[in-house]
């Protein structure tokens, strides 16, 4: 047999055996339905990627390499498994499944289509200018992220996954958000990917037991000794991602003697001592230029995030950010009066969440999120 004909019979094999998995993954999680997957050719994809170029790498991890491509004249970027490293190849599939059906959101990395002639199917899905943040909340290209665009980012992560949690019969949680999972679109839009963690809540259940998943900094503690997944598991990764847009840190940094320090027990450490600017990041101060009332407002709405990040990783303390008392509440009463003029629903449970130390869903952490968009809109009119 000639060595096309060998490459012909891999490449079959390894697209029958694929297809039949991810077929097997779709109708276990979401009983066979998905939006249209597009399947590519190997060669296709060695084109768009100059042969997985070094020079087409986007980003680089243990399990898998972001490289960038272009397939009929259209930037994509592409997802290529590293076998050897994956623990579990039905993540692989679960990843694409999943991919499918969130990609009609538009605050997620939208699936254009597959491979399924590698050992581990390859995606292909839309082009994210700036690419995915650092693990510090950063772009790739150095430039400084002003409060809005952080804000904003915050806002939509949250909105793709409350969609997530509540769009489908079963609630399905992330369990991997982080910076690195965050692309940028030329337009700063905020697009979730890597859903190869996602695992799903039986309806009627509360949680479902699995073994420990995610990024070291972002695990849910709780969920790390009971191993039971529930909506808290995302919820506390997105808070740890609220205090990396806050503060330019990673979730985990060196601290002093470079001992490696957790961004959490560090912005705790800070709030014992009431040392709240020392946890933000000093590119939030000054991009305002001026003074007076406009730094009064965007403390107030610096400090209501910081509130509410530490709320979704469940900060103990009775009230987490020190401010003069008339301070504190008129940054409650902004919130609440913005809420008015919000063109939002307002979920249910949204006042419990401002007068306790944890948030009940993302549906709230968006919600208050958008509040604080509103304020930063109407400090611009003002301004």
């Amino acid at each position: 047999m000639s060595k096309n004909n060998k490459k012909k019979k891999k490449k079959k094999i390894s697209d029958l055996k694929n297809g039949g998995i991810l077929l097997e993954e779709l109708i276990a999680s979401f009983d066979g339905k998905t939006n249209p997957i597009r399947c590519f050719s190997s060669d296709e994809i060695f084109k768009a990627t100059d042969n997985f170029s070094e020079s087409q790498v986007i980003s680089s991890w243990g399990y898998f390499i972001w490289y960038r491509g272009v397939i009929e004249e259209r930037p994509v970027s592409i997802k290529k498994w590293s076998s050897q490293n994956l623990s579990n190849f039905t993540e692989a599939y679960r990843d694409i499944s999943v991919s499918s059906q969130m990609s009609g959101h538009k605050n997620t990395l939208k699936l254009i289509g597959c491979c399924l002639e590698f050992d581990l199917p390859a995606l292909v899905c839309e082009y994210a200018e700036h690419g995915p943040l650092s693990k510090d909340g950063g772009i790739s290209s150095g430039e400084v992220l002003p409060w809005n665009v952080r804000l904003k980012i915050a806002k939509e992560i949250a909105t793709s996954v409350t969609y997530l949690h509540t769009a489908f019969p079963e609630t399905i949680i992330h369990r991997n958000i982080n910076p690195t999972n965050i692309f940028i679109d030329e337009n700063w839009t905020a697009k979730l990917s890597d859903f190869w963690f996602c695992v799903a809540i039986p309806e009627g259940e509360l949680y479902v037991e699995d073994e420990v998943k995610g990024v070291t900094g972002f695990v849910d503690p709780d969920y790390y000794w009971t191993m039971k997944v529930t909506e808290k598991v995302d919820i506390y990764s997105f808070g740890v991602v609220m205090l990396v847009l806050l503060s330019g840190r990673a979730a985990v940094f060196n601290g002093p003697g470079e001992t490696p320090m957790s961004l959490n027990d560090h912005v705790s450490e800070v709030m014992e001592r009431n040392g709240f600017d020392e946890i933000v990041d000093k590119e939030i101060w000054n991009s305002l230029g001026g003074g007076g009332d406009d730094l009064v407002v965007r403390r107030l709405q610096v400090e209501a995030f910081l509130r509410l990040a530490l709320r979704c990783v469940r900060y103990k303390k009775e009230d987490p950010v020190s401010v003069p008392r008339n301070q504190s509440s008129l940054c409650n009463g902004v919130l609440v009066s913005l809420s008015s003029r919000c063109n939002v629903s307002e979920p249910k449970p949204f006042v419990q969440c401002l007068g306790t130390k944890t948030v009940c869903s993302l549906s709230c952490s968006l919600f208050i999120i958008q509040i604080l968009q509103v304020g930063l809109q109407r400090e611009a009119l003002l301004g």
